[in-house]
């Protein structure tokens, strides 16, 4: 499931007052939904994607929009573009290479909060995509993963495009995810 949608992801609307304010790290931003949703709100943004479409759409809707956001080309497999403790909140939604967790831990300053969503593995398993497991959390991985932190938030089931609770045996539809907010103690 690609979230085409320039609405920013529900996960972080709800939960915007208990995010510190300051520098965010939007990581695999895409079109920026989310990025731009946080410039409008005052975070000053960088995001990294290895889009180059999606880069160059972002620095135009934030120069257009004066907002204060900047998407920068990376590969994010191979590279980490950004410094230990320079952020105040880190977010990453739909993106998963577990390579890269440390540094996203790392690029948090002391008491800074990561959100984090993507598919669970019963998106996987029920409906096929992503098509490889390894883009899928475990149950209770992401969670485990975070252990050192303190976590604010946590939710592993299905949830809707608004970010509703499914019910699992409703035809609504409806995507599996793992979602976190965690905070950076030391």
């Amino acid at each position: 499931m690609k979230h085409t949608s320039q609405n920013p992801a529900p996960l972080l609307v709800k939960h915007l007052a208990r995010l510190p304010q300051g520098k965010a790290l939007d990581f695999a931003c895409g079109y920026g939904r989310n990025a731009s949703f946080l410039a409008s709100k005052g975070y000053a943004v960088k995001g990294f994607d290895r889009n180059e479409a999606a880069v160059a759409f972002c620095n135009e809707k934030a120069q257009k929009e004066a907002l204060p956001f900047t998407a920068h080309y990376a590969d994010l497999e191979k590279e980490t573009p950004f410094t230990d403790k320079t952020f105040e909140l880190v977010t990453c939604f739909y993106y998963l290479d577990r390579n890269i967790i440390t540094s996203l831990k790392q690029a948090l300053k002391i008491g800074g909060v990561i959100v984090y969503e993507t598919f669970l593995i019963d998106q996987h398993r029920q409906f096929g995509k992503p098509s490889r497991r390894a883009f899928c959390w475990e149950h209770n991985e992401l969670l485990r993963t975070f252990s050192d932190f303190r976590v604010l938030f946590y939710r592993e089931g299905m949830i809707d495009e608004k970010g509703n609770t499914v019910q699992v045996l409703s035809d609504a539809g409806g995507t599996w995810v793992a979602q976190l907010i965690a905070e950076r103690m030391s």
